[in-house]
């Protein structure tokens, strides 16, 4: 099936202008109109797209932790002499804990620098680092965006599993909508060639003589009547088939408009089960992962309660990059020691965001039982439906069967002069009714079904 979709798509693609046009009318199941709409509308491939663009927002936070080479010269010259050079190197990175090292290579030359700045001739080398014991000790920015990335990745691959669903729910409607209103011009076209053959048959009778002028008259009211409510049914079912059309796009991105009489079907193979929300429902994981991302934003909420405090330094050896230092050459009494401490007195910032962060969580706690409690609710209601439906498509079916032959039977009367005009037509009434109201149960019916699926995330 899949396979004479392609085909068909591939032939859509040959044609030219912006809106193409179905090149034949042909019979399209639900299946393959929905592969259809999964494979080329621009919304779905836009789906497609959020995971992508969740790596790569990974991929960017994981830059914050890659080593940096920096580089620095400086340089006085004035009147021949040389004031100072300083040249300089650095290898900078941040670890995935609250310890950040470094190797810097210092060298400096000329008259006149600075006493402290001064160092051996061939330059000197620092290896270090810095270790963060208050704020940042249990997280930092760099570390909080790197793990909201993560959790990210599934939070968007539940949201598009999700919103595809709901997209293809809404194609779903269209279609059921396109196949009700096509029914229902099906049993206005049958009640137009009725109210015909009833009209034939009382000219043949006047003319004969066995039927009055008035009974004329009747007969052509009632084939303008029908002709009237098929016109109205037309325009609706014209509607129904560009908005079904509206979710199917060509090969090359080009909107596609079904041919007029293309004909929908009564066909869903989906067999209902009984579900409930559980650990691989998309629903389920990206509300685990939002959650997830509200307790990372808590944990770093709580750093700021703390004063920052860092502490290290950096064991030095003279050297250059031509004459590298053995290890053997490190002596912990050349040394360089740091420390740093910032203690904000008030906390507002820490008190704030902590406070926000916990709030925020509690009220997402809330809102997530509300939701997965309606949507289970949502799932059980719906199952009912579909139960009740499919019991009263079955009695529809059968009601419409005894209609159209009780139709017939009164039209085989009127022409053996045992019946009325107006018998014929409230006949024709009844079965109209009876195939409409089949129509609209099946297409209730697979809407129903569509929403399962998309409770189930079954698509």
């Amino acid at each position: 099936m899949k396979r004479n979709l392609l085909l068909f798509v591939l032939f859509l693609g040959s044609l030219s202008g912006v809106a193409q046009t179905q090149p034949s009318p042909r019979t399209l199941s639900l299946e393959e109109y929905l592969t259809w709409v999964d494979q080329y509308h621009p919304l779905l491939k836009a789906v497609g797209n959020r995971l992508p663009i969740a790596k790569a927002e990974r991929l960017k936070a994981r830059g914050a932790f890659d080593p940096t080479l920096v580089g620095d010269f400086a340089s006085k010259e004035f009147k021949g002499e040389e004031y100072y050079r300083l040249p300089s190197w650095s290898l900078k990175s941040n670890t995935r804990g609250p310890v950040a090292v470094s190797l810097d290579w210092n060298q400096t030359a000329g008259l006149y620098t600075n006493p402290q700045d001064q160092l051996p001739e061939e330059g000197l080398f620092a290896v270090g680092g810095m270790v963060q014991l208050g704020n940042g000790l249990i997280t930092d920015k760099r570390r909080t965006d790197l793990a909201l990335a993560k959790a990210a990745v599934g939070l968007t691959e539940a949201q598009a599993e999700l919103y595809r669903n709901e997209l293809l729910l809404k194609a779903s409607k269209a279609y059921w909508k396109w196949y009700s209103t096509h029914q229902s011009l099906g049993a206005y076209e049958k009640a137009i060639a009725a109210a015909r053959e009833v009209y034939a048959f009382t000219m043949q009778s006047f003319t004969a003589g066995d039927a009055s002028a008035m009974d004329t008259l009747d007969a052509s009211a009632l084939l303008s009547t029908w002709q009237a409510d098929y016109y109205n049914a037309r325009k609706d079912a014209i509607e129904a088939l560009f908005e079904a059309s509206n979710w199917l796009w060509d090969l090359d991105g080009n909107p596609v408009v079904l041919h007029s009489e293309s004909i929908p079907a009564f066909d869903d193979p989906f067999e209902l089960r009984t579900a409930k929300l559980d650990e691989d429902h998309p629903l389920v994981r990206y509300n685990s992962q939002k959650e997830k991302q509200l307790r990372i934003k808590r944990t770093l909420a709580r750093e700021y309660l703390k004063p920052k405090v860092a502490v290290g330094g950096a064991l030095i050896v003279a050297g250059n990059v031509n004459d590298l230092p053995e290890t053997s050459e490190l002596n912990t009494g050349d040394r360089l020691l740091k420390a740093k401490v910032e203690m904000p007195l008030l906390l507002r910032e820490g008190r704030g965001y902590s406070r926000s962060t916990n709030l925020s969580l509690q009220s997402f706690q809330w809102e997530r039982a509300a939701r997965e409690n309606a949507w289970n609710n949502d799932m059980t209601a719906t199952a009912n439906a579909i139960l009740q439906l499919e019991q009263g498509v079955k009695v529809s079916i059968r009601n419409q069967r005894a209609m159209e032959d009780l139709l017939a039977a009164e039209k085989q009367k009127l022409e053996f002069g045992d019946s009325e005009l107006i018998k014929v037509n409230l006949r024709t009434s009844y079965f109209l009714k009876s195939v409409i109201q089949t129509a609209k149960m099946q297409a209730e019916l697979g809407i129903k079904k569509a929403e399962m699926k998309e409770l189930t995330a079954s698509y």
